[in-house]
Protein backbone atom coordinates (compact mmCIF):
# COMPACT_ATOMS: atom_id res chain seq x y z
CA UNK A 1 0.00 0.00 0.00
CA UNK A 2 1.02 3.43 -1.08
CA UNK A 3 1.81 6.25 1.03
CA UNK A 4 2.07 10.16 1.48
CA UNK A 5 6.02 10.71 2.31
CA UNK A 6 6.46 12.96 4.97
CA UNK A 7 8.96 15.60 5.43
CA UNK A 8 11.28 13.46 7.56
CA UNK A 9 11.62 10.59 4.98
CA UNK A 10 12.05 13.19 2.39
CA UNK A 11 15.15 14.64 4.22
CA UNK A 12 16.65 11.05 4.95
CA UNK A 13 16.30 9.76 1.31
CA UNK A 14 18.26 13.01 0.16
CA UNK A 15 20.78 12.07 2.64
CA UNK A 16 20.99 8.06 1.26
CA UNK A 17 21.19 9.53 -2.47
CA UNK A 18 24.62 11.86 -1.23
CA UNK A 19 25.65 8.48 0.87
CA UNK A 20 25.48 10.00 4.26
CA UNK A 21 27.42 7.57 6.43
CA UNK A 22 24.95 8.48 9.00
CA UNK A 23 21.72 8.49 7.29
CA UNK A 24 23.10 4.91 5.47
CA UNK A 25 23.46 3.42 9.29
CA UNK A 26 20.02 4.71 10.36
CA UNK A 27 18.32 3.51 7.06
CA UNK A 28 20.31 0.19 8.23
CA UNK A 29 19.28 0.17 11.63
CA UNK A 30 15.53 0.61 10.92
CA UNK A 31 14.88 -1.95 7.89
CA UNK A 32 17.31 -4.55 8.98
CA UNK A 33 15.93 -6.55 11.22
CA UNK A 34 12.33 -7.22 9.01
CA UNK A 35 14.69 -7.51 5.68
CA UNK A 36 16.49 -10.50 7.53
CA UNK A 37 13.28 -12.27 8.60
CA UNK A 38 11.69 -12.02 5.35
CA UNK A 39 14.80 -13.63 3.48
CA UNK A 40 15.92 -15.95 6.44
CA UNK A 41 12.85 -17.91 5.89
CA UNK A 42 12.98 -18.08 2.03
CA UNK A 43 16.89 -19.31 1.77
CA UNK A 44 15.61 -22.53 4.09
CA UNK A 45 16.53 -20.88 7.48
CA UNK A 46 20.29 -21.00 6.44
CA UNK A 47 22.26 -18.00 8.75
CA UNK A 48 24.92 -17.73 6.65
CA UNK A 49 22.60 -17.15 3.53
CA UNK A 50 20.57 -14.82 4.67
CA UNK A 51 23.00 -12.62 6.16
CA UNK A 52 24.96 -12.47 2.96
CA UNK A 53 21.48 -11.81 0.59
CA UNK A 54 20.64 -8.93 3.63
CA UNK A 55 23.89 -7.40 2.73
CA UNK A 56 23.61 -7.76 -1.30
CA UNK A 57 20.09 -6.35 -0.53
CA UNK A 58 21.22 -3.37 0.82
CA UNK A 59 24.19 -3.00 -1.57
CA UNK A 60 21.97 -3.03 -4.20
CA UNK A 61 19.30 -0.42 -3.02
CA UNK A 62 21.64 2.11 -2.04
CA UNK A 63 22.92 1.54 -5.77
CA UNK A 64 19.36 2.09 -7.14
CA UNK A 65 18.00 4.37 -4.33
CA UNK A 66 17.23 7.11 -7.45
CA UNK A 67 14.72 4.47 -8.30
CA UNK A 68 12.65 4.38 -5.00
CA UNK A 69 9.38 5.84 -5.11
CA UNK A 70 7.61 6.28 -1.62
CA UNK A 71 4.41 6.97 -3.48
CA UNK A 72 4.21 3.89 -4.93
CA UNK A 73 4.92 1.58 -1.05
CA UNK A 74 6.87 1.81 1.70
CA UNK A 75 10.70 1.45 1.85
CA UNK A 76 10.49 -1.86 3.39
CA UNK A 77 8.18 -2.90 0.57
CA UNK A 78 10.82 -1.38 -1.91
CA UNK A 79 13.57 -3.38 -0.20
CA UNK A 80 12.00 -7.15 0.26
CA UNK A 81 11.27 -6.31 -3.93
CA UNK A 82 14.67 -6.02 -4.20
CA UNK A 83 15.93 -9.15 -1.99
CA UNK A 84 13.51 -11.45 -3.92
CA UNK A 85 16.14 -11.22 -6.77
CA UNK A 86 19.02 -11.77 -4.12
CA UNK A 87 17.43 -14.45 -2.71
CA UNK A 88 16.79 -16.70 -6.50
CA UNK A 89 20.57 -16.03 -7.22
CA UNK A 90 21.79 -16.95 -3.54
CA UNK A 91 19.47 -20.03 -4.07
CA UNK A 92 20.96 -20.89 -7.71
CA UNK A 93 24.32 -20.43 -6.52
CA UNK A 94 23.64 -22.90 -3.59
CA UNK A 95 22.04 -24.96 -5.94
CA UNK A 96 18.68 -25.07 -3.89
CA UNK A 97 16.57 -23.01 -6.31
CA UNK A 98 14.01 -25.26 -7.32
CA UNK A 99 12.86 -27.05 -4.04
CA UNK A 100 12.94 -23.55 -2.05
CA UNK A 101 11.71 -20.80 -4.16
CA UNK A 102 9.12 -22.97 -5.82
CA UNK A 103 7.04 -23.11 -2.65
CA UNK A 104 8.03 -19.40 -1.04
CA UNK A 105 6.94 -18.21 -4.63
CA UNK A 106 3.39 -20.31 -5.07
CA UNK A 107 2.94 -19.18 -1.15
CA UNK A 108 3.78 -15.11 -2.46
CA UNK A 109 0.97 -15.67 -5.09
CA UNK A 110 -1.80 -17.07 -2.88
CA UNK A 111 -0.91 -14.29 -0.60
CA UNK A 112 -0.88 -11.43 -3.26
CA UNK A 113 -4.24 -13.20 -4.47
CA UNK A 114 -5.57 -13.27 -0.62
CA UNK A 115 -4.66 -9.70 0.72
CA UNK A 116 -8.02 -8.28 -1.71
CA UNK A 117 -10.62 -10.77 -0.74
CA UNK A 118 -9.74 -10.21 2.95
CA UNK A 119 -13.25 -9.91 4.46
CA UNK A 120 -12.98 -12.38 8.05
CA UNK A 121 -12.52 -11.27 11.59
CA UNK A 122 -8.87 -10.84 12.26
CA UNK A 123 -6.94 -13.32 14.09
CA UNK A 124 -6.83 -12.26 17.78
CA UNK A 125 -4.51 -10.29 19.35
CA UNK A 126 -3.17 -12.56 21.55
CA UNK A 127 -1.95 -15.40 18.72
CA UNK A 128 0.78 -13.00 17.76
CA UNK A 129 2.23 -14.15 21.25
CA UNK A 130 1.63 -17.52 21.68
CA UNK A 131 5.17 -19.08 21.59
CA UNK A 132 4.06 -22.70 19.81
CA UNK A 133 3.30 -20.55 16.46
CA UNK A 134 6.36 -17.93 17.10
CA UNK A 135 7.91 -19.18 14.07
CA UNK A 136 4.99 -19.42 11.98
CA UNK A 137 4.26 -15.88 13.30
CA UNK A 138 7.40 -14.47 12.39
CA UNK A 139 7.01 -16.33 8.72
CA UNK A 140 3.39 -14.83 8.27
CA UNK A 141 5.29 -11.08 10.04
CA UNK A 142 7.21 -11.31 7.10
CA UNK A 143 5.05 -12.19 3.94
CA UNK A 144 2.55 -9.26 5.00
CA UNK A 145 3.04 -5.64 3.16
CA UNK A 146 5.81 -3.60 4.97
CA UNK A 147 3.25 -0.89 6.29
CA UNK A 148 0.84 -3.82 7.92
CA UNK A 149 4.59 -5.20 9.53
CA UNK A 150 5.85 -1.75 10.98
CA UNK A 151 2.04 -1.19 12.54
CA UNK A 152 1.58 -4.92 13.89
CA UNK A 153 5.47 -5.13 15.77
CA UNK A 154 4.99 -1.42 17.00
CA UNK A 155 1.19 -2.19 18.65
CA UNK A 156 2.01 -5.70 19.55
CA UNK A 157 5.77 -6.13 20.04
CA UNK A 158 7.07 -2.98 21.39
CA UNK A 159 3.89 -2.33 23.07
CA UNK A 160 2.67 0.73 21.72
CA UNK A 161 -0.19 2.96 22.37
CA UNK A 162 -2.56 4.07 19.33
CA UNK A 163 -2.20 7.65 20.21
CA UNK A 164 1.59 7.09 20.01
CA UNK A 165 1.57 5.10 16.68
CA UNK A 166 -0.42 8.14 15.28
CA UNK A 167 2.52 10.41 16.23
CA UNK A 168 5.11 8.34 14.38
CA UNK A 169 3.10 7.59 11.23
CA UNK A 170 2.10 11.10 10.96
CA UNK A 171 -2.10 9.27 11.03
CA UNK A 172 -5.06 10.10 12.93
CA UNK A 173 -5.78 7.49 16.03
CA UNK A 174 -8.94 6.50 13.67
CA UNK A 175 -6.15 5.91 10.58
CA UNK A 176 -3.96 3.79 12.95
CA UNK A 177 -6.91 1.67 14.51
CA UNK A 178 -7.86 0.94 10.79
CA UNK A 179 -4.57 0.38 9.44
CA UNK A 180 -4.25 -2.28 12.61
CA UNK A 181 -7.56 -3.88 11.81
CA UNK A 182 -6.24 -4.44 7.82
CA UNK A 183 -2.79 -5.46 9.32
CA UNK A 184 -4.81 -8.27 11.29
CA UNK A 185 -6.52 -9.80 8.70
CA UNK A 186 -3.35 -9.46 6.57
CA UNK A 187 -1.96 -11.37 9.23
CA UNK A 188 -4.47 -13.82 9.35
CA UNK A 189 -4.71 -14.80 5.66
CA UNK A 190 -0.62 -15.06 6.04
CA UNK A 191 -0.51 -17.31 8.87
CA UNK A 192 -3.29 -19.93 7.61
CA UNK A 193 -1.91 -19.54 4.22
CA UNK A 194 1.43 -20.67 5.50
CA UNK A 195 0.58 -23.11 8.26
CA UNK A 196 -1.59 -24.84 5.20
CA UNK A 197 1.55 -24.51 3.02
CA UNK A 198 3.68 -26.15 5.60
CA UNK A 199 1.48 -28.64 6.51
CA UNK A 200 1.46 -29.47 2.59
CA UNK A 201 5.15 -29.99 2.19
CA UNK A 202 5.37 -31.82 5.31
CA UNK A 203 3.16 -33.98 4.02
CA UNK A 204 4.47 -34.32 0.97
CA UNK A 205 8.28 -34.96 2.40
CA UNK A 206 6.67 -37.84 4.63
CA UNK A 207 5.40 -39.84 2.04
CA UNK A 208 8.39 -39.58 -0.07
CA UNK A 209 10.61 -40.22 3.42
Amino acid sequence: MAHPPDDNEGSEIVLLRDRQPKAIERWFLQNADAVYTFVFYRVSRDEELATDVVQQTFTTALEKIDQYNPQRGTMLAWLTTLSRNCIRQALRQAGRFESTCDLWENVDRTLLAAYGKIATTPLPEHAVERAETAELVQMALSSIPGNYQQVLRQRYYQDRPVKEIACTCGLTEGAVKSLLYRARLAFKTAFRTLAESMHGQAAVHGRVR
